[in-house]
């Protein structure tokens, strides 16, 4: 199940762009540094998850022009597309609430093989051109798909009628935006990717088929070191001051990863290596 085999990813996946540190370094999200990373493209096509849309649409220094290219790509090779994926669920969310606006005139580029003129940065505009043909077929196929839809369920499968799963992160603060995925999915499964962090990851999601909101993470100890605070009340402390009573909160003090007690929440800290 887990990666797809002999097709193509839809990926809402975005890039900003990098900045050089007077110390030489390259500056910028965590994410733009993993998908300007040379590795990256190979992993995702060793692991049959290449992402359906060019790197300019990757790269592009418009967020909704990006955006608008990623739909159409995806509806372009919509019979190959056997993941939708994002870093977080909310960008999932975010672009099929997205199409639901401009779906006609997504058809419409489709139709003519002519990109709307609301995409206006050259690179981007020339990658396009090289996948955009006028096929008349395949808008009139989409039109009647959207068309059939009730208030939108099942959007995601109707669409991409092989996609397998999809894939993002979850839990957490994500978890309010899973109703909407789901009406989106309908029967496709939800998995939640693994828990990380701009300062490098935390714990792989030790069995993806459970439901999202019972996943469960196995810490990986060998990417940085882990401490852990405590989220239970503040210690207090009365001081008397001129006979009035002060409180001060004192913050728990972090424990190392063998003295974490099951059934306790905690706040991680991590210090990479």
């Amino acid at each position: 199940e887990f990666p797809v085999k002999n097709g193509k990813a839809l990926q809402f996946i975005y890039s900003s762009k990098q900045s050089r540190t007077k110390g030489g370094l390259f500056a910028g999200t965590a994410t733009t540094n993993v998908f300007r990373n040379s590795q990256f493209k190979k992993a995702m096509k060793a692991m049959q998850s290449q992402c359906c849309s060019p790197d300019e649409v990757i790269f592009g220094p418009d967020f909704r022009q990006s955006l608008y290219c990623h739909l159409l790509c995806g509806l372009i090779f919509r019979e190959e597309i056997q993941l939708v994926s994002s870093t977080f669920a909310h960008s999932i969310v975010h672009a099929f609430r997205t199409l639901e606006q401009v779906w006609e005139e997504l058809c419409v580029d489709i139709r003519e093989g002519i990109l709307t003129s609301r995409i206006t940065f050259p690179s981007v505009r020339s990658a396009m051109a090289k996948l955009l043909k006028p096929n008349p077929e395949l808008a009139d196929l989409i039109r009647r798909k959207i068309s059939g839809l009730s208030n939108w369920y099942g959007l995601i499968p109707e669409l991409f009628p092989n996609v397998k799963y999809i894939y993002g992160i979850m839990t957490g603060s994500m978890e309010h935006y899973l109703k909407k995925l789901r009406h989106y999915a309908g029967d496709v499964p939800l998995i939640s990717a693994d828990y990380g962090s701009s300062e490098g990851w935390i714990g792989a999601n030790i069995n993806p088929n459970v439901p999202t909101e019972s996943t469960t993470y196995a810490v990986l100890p060998n990417i940085g070191y882990f401490e852990f605070i405590p989220l239970k009340e503040n210690v207090e402390e009365q001081v008397h001051d001129r006979g009035d009573a002060n409180i001060l909160s004192m913050e728990p003090k972090p424990v190392s990863l063998t003295e974490v007690k099951i059934g306790e929440e905690y706040e991680v800290i991590v210090t990479s290596f």
